[in-house]
């Protein structure tokens, strides 16, 4: 049943005396075909854009942020890691990848530019509630998205290790789309159904991770299949997540908006100023924050540590194609 808004705007969806949706339906039939369920317009249904908004923002932000992961055997291989990378040269290009010794230095290599992967985050997270207060959830995820598509452009022509770790690095901004994810959708739904809406929106978006295991190395073969070298195969593979940030971005600016009456302002939290130094720090000697803080890292960081070797691991150990080793891994991702 559709709902008045204060300023004669006719919602789509049932609302509160907040303009908060009291449901929560993402699918719906369009004839026989079940589709995403966005609205007509804009302004009549902000609730489930918002939804599908920080929903995909997430599950793309992993798309680039691991974008690497499930190629690091060809990587290594290009970038000249491998600890018997002399040999591999007087090999032909189709068994390097396979041939690789990655023992020693290969090895704490790649391990250094998977610390780099998540470590960036770490800071953009902390920092992040104060930039959605100054500039709303949509232009906080164009601008993650965007940083996110540069760095993974840029990062398409590493030719060494130290620059593969600094890539890493950087692209790992985009996992802060998750404070936006569940920021955005608070504002939108009602209390008694907010749990299941970001519940859904921050386990869809965590199923990119297992996405890109499967995604990254089937573009790569498909590049390879066209006759292109090891080296451009893989490269021409990261603009893959840069072109859908592209569409994304788009979509976000010009089809969604911060909150159910337009842009967001800082009063709509009950607040008369953003949050300061003095609120972070106090709010990080409080033990039942620390107690989730463990909490987190306990079960999301184990996620990221899996999408980050699995792929690596299947193939070095049980000689998995990387497709299938992809396949393989998405299995853990696709949990959520």
């Amino acid at each position: 049943m559709a709902t008045a808004a204060g300023d004669g705007i006719v919602f789509e969806i049932p609302v509160d005396e907040q303009l908060k949706s009291t449901e929560f339906k993402p699918f719906k039939f369009i004839g026989p075909f079940l589709l995403p369920h966005c609205g007509r317009r804009r302004r009549t249904n902000p609730h489930m854009r918002a939804f599908w908004g920080a929903t995909l923002a997430f599950t793309f932000a992993f798309i680039g942020w691991f974008a690497f992961a499930p190629l690091l055997p060809v990587v290594r291989v290009d970038l000249g890691l491998c600890d018997n990378n002399a040999a591999l040269q007087l090999l032909p290009e189709d068994k390097r990848v396979d041939a690789c010794v990655c023992k020693k230095e290969c090895k704490s290599t790649i391990a250094s530019a998977n610390i780099a992967a998540v470590s960036f985050d770490v800071g953009t997270r902390f920092i992040l509630g104060s930039v959605i207060e100054k500039f709303g959830p949509v232009k906080t995820d164009c601008m993650l998205l965007s940083f996110g598509a540069i760095v993974v452009a840029i990062s398409a022509f590493i030719q060494n290790g130290p620059q593969l770790i600094a890539a890493r690095f950087f692209v790992s901004c985009l996992g802060s789309t998750f404070v936006v994810n569940q920021f955005w959708n608070s504002i939108m739904f009602n209390s008694k159904i907010v749990g299941t809406v970001n519940g859904t929106a921050g386990g869809w978006g965590n199923l990119g991770g297992g996405l890109t295991q499967v995604l990254m190395p089937a573009i790569y073969r498909l590049f390879r299949g066209f006759g292109l070298s090891l080296s451009m195969s893989w490269r021409l593979s990261m603009f893959f997540p840069v072109g859908l940030y592209v569409v994304l971005v788009s979509w976000l600016w010009f089809c969604t908006q911060d909150t159910t009456t337009g842009k967001f302002n800082i009063t709509m939290l009950g607040k008369t100023r953003r949050a300061g130094l003095s609120d972070y720090i106090r709010v990080c000697l409080d033990y039942r924050v620390f107690l989730m803080i463990m909490q987190y890292s306990a079960c999301f960081g184990a996620e990221l540590v899996f999408n980050n070797v699995l792929v690596s691991h299947f193939h070095d150990n049980f000689g998995v194609d990387l497709v299938s080793a992809g396949a393989l891994a998405m299995s853990f991702g696709a949990m959520n």
